[in-house]
């Protein structure tokens, strides 16, 4: 057994731990910030282990399971045909290399679940306080200038940062929802002080940075953690009334206090949160996001199967003239841009797990982690009504599919060994006898 490094009360091997870091830890914005404050070099790290990840893959092609061999198998595809396209157009081997970067979190997920079950890893409550210890130091060194105010900040790299005095961007809150679903969870299973007072940090680390596509994703994925611990009995119906009860109550309280102490801020939270009811109004941030789907759309119905691809980079931006030419369009939500570059093809294949642990929510036998997890990748479904999704969010999805594997080998376990003890054959009454006799 090689060298053992503990973090977090979990154990890791030097070599685990070596791989985790460099290609599933640094794909998170805040985390690689922390490590290497420049988004050209970040950026370009992630390219070229994407890529390298992608030719692991094609190597260990064999050792995949024959899911991961077909859906591997159906995103090469995409890719040699791209690979076709631009020698065929544009005389070069891979014109836009971010059509690629696009595609990857598809190879991300085989990759992450794969590598998960070579190392027989359980990381999930390792997540979720790496999760916490990264916003605690990031917040440290950057969040000096947090405030309400939502004030413009001019930077001249932007990086994970959201551009104005919330300091995080919502791709990188969005993803507090596996440590405040986790700590939920902890609290409700075994009354732990210190997991509720874990969950309430991270209710209001979502709700202060104001972020309202993490605020809608956060309240779908409490839903289906919900519908899925009663489903399963991992908690009662009467327990979970309770608690909504006990939550209502506790709202409405704070609710009074903060009305007497702070009378403006119940107002101010109340017009930030209506604009989720009212997404296309005039004075709303998401108005730009209609209007991206307004005129992009009939563009898609074009060239509805394989999207525009590389055309798609080099056409000239119809809303908006302050990007570069040739730099693509620049979505902000995570279907269209898959929509407008891949077509609706591409948006099946990328999304495809997501709809398979929409299906798998509805299953019985599913233990606390699978739980944890499906609902938060469920929220992913939410979020790319607003953002692109974090890579790093596509490697939580592998290590989700990981944990259904999990749950299912050890039912399948105990049920072989249900059916051993049942097939056992009962000794004759003859036989008794003649070992009492002995």
């Amino acid at each position: 057994m090689g060298y053992v490094i503990r973090i977090f009360n979990y154990e890791f091997e030097v070599k685990e731990l070596f791989l985790l870091f460099f290609s599933f830890f640094l794909m998170e914005n805040i985390f690689s910030w922390l490590v290497l404050p420049n988004s050209v070099i970040i950026l370009l790290y992630e390219k070229i282990m994407s890529l390298l990840i992608y030719a692991l893959l094609l190597v260990s092609f064999h050792k995949l399971r024959k899911s991961e061999q077909i859906y591997l198998g159906v995103i090469s595809f995409f890719v040699v045909r791209l690979v076709f396209e631009s020698l065929l157009d544009y005389g070069t081997i891979f014109q836009q290399l971010t059509l690629y970067t696009i595609l990857f979190p598809a190879i991300f997920i085989v990759f992450v679940r794969a590598l998960c079950r070579s190392y027989d890893l359980d990381i999930l409550e390792f997540l979720a306080k790496f999760y916490l210890a990264v916003y605690v130091i990031f917040m440290i060194i950057y969040g000096r200038g947090f405030s309400f105010s939502l004030n413009s900040v001019e930077m001249d790299d932007y990086g994970p940062f959201s551009g104005d005095s919330r300091i995080i961007h919502a791709r990188s809150i969005f993803m507090m929802i596996l440590p405040l679903l986790w700590f939920l969870n902890k609290y409700l299973k075994e009354r732990a002080t210190s997991a509720l007072l874990w969950f309430l940090f991270c209710v209001i680390v979502i709700v202060i940075h104001q972020h309202r596509s993490v605020w809608a994703s956060s309240l779908f994925s409490l839903g289906i953690y919900f519908f899925i611990v009663v489903r399963n009995r991992i908690i009662s119906l009467s327990k979970t009334l309770k608690i909504f009860f006990s939550a209502a109550l506790a709202i409405l309280l704070l609710a009074f206090v903060i009305s007497q102490l702070f009378p403006d801020m119940l107002t101010f939270f109340g017009e930030r949160f209506s604009e989720i009811l009212d997404p296309t109004r005039e004075d709303g941030t998401g108005k730009f996001r209609a209007d991206q789907r307004r005129v992009y759309f009939p563009m898609v119905l074009e060239r509805p199967f394989f999207g525009w691809t590389f055309e798609g980079f080099e056409m000239k931006n119809p809303l908006v003239d302050w990007w570069p030419e040739k730099t693509g369009q620049h979505f902000h939500e995570g279907f269209m841009e898959m929509l407008f570059y891949h077509g609706f093809l591409g948006l099946i294949l990328k999304y495809f797990y997501l709809l398979y642990l929409g299906f798998k929510a509805f299953f019985r036998n599913l233990d606390e982690k699978s739980g944890i997890l499906i609902a938060f990748t469920l929220a992913g479904l939410i979020f790319s009504f607003s953002y692109v999704l974090p890579l790093i969010f596509w490697g939580v999805v592998g290590i989700c599919l990981y944990y259904l594997e999990r749950t299912e080998l050890s039912l399948q376990t105990k049920n072989a060994q249900n059916i051993q003890i049942n097939i056992t054959p009962k000794p004759d009454q003859k036989t008794i006898e003649l070992i009492n006799h002995n």
